[in-house]
């Protein structure tokens, strides 16, 4: 999620070194995993111990509505996410079965 939500874009291996505090989180890291869970950065500042800049930039809008989406959908069943699942795919204009990444600099 991070990954397609925010300008971070590091292997599942990093983010198991940083979880494990074997590689450095960084101030970036902590405003887009703040953003993703839908707390504030500057609550996830204090509690993680990593300075972030004055002022913090503004969680991207996406980040913010994936976020929100994914709180709501901790209550859904699997029948019903499925469901959901299937009405996303219909919407979509053509089939896909992979994402593009925008990622800074590629």
């Amino acid at each position: 999620m991070l990954a397609v939500l925010t300008p971070s874009y590091l292997a599942a291996s990093t983010y198991g070194l940083i979880g494990r505090g074997e590689a450095e989180l960084t101030p970036r890291l902590v405003l887009d995993f703040a953003a993703l869970l839908g707390i504030d950065a500057q609550d996830l500042s204090a509690l993680t111990g990593v300075a972030l800049p004055e002022p913090p930039p503004a969680a991207a809008p996406e980040a913010v509505d994936a976020a929100a989406l994914l709180w709501e959908a901790r209550r859904l069943s699997a029948a019903q996410a499925r469901q959901v699942a299937e009405s996303a795919r219909a919407m979509r204009p053509e089939p896909r079965n992979h994402y593009y990444l925008n990622v800074s600099g590629a």
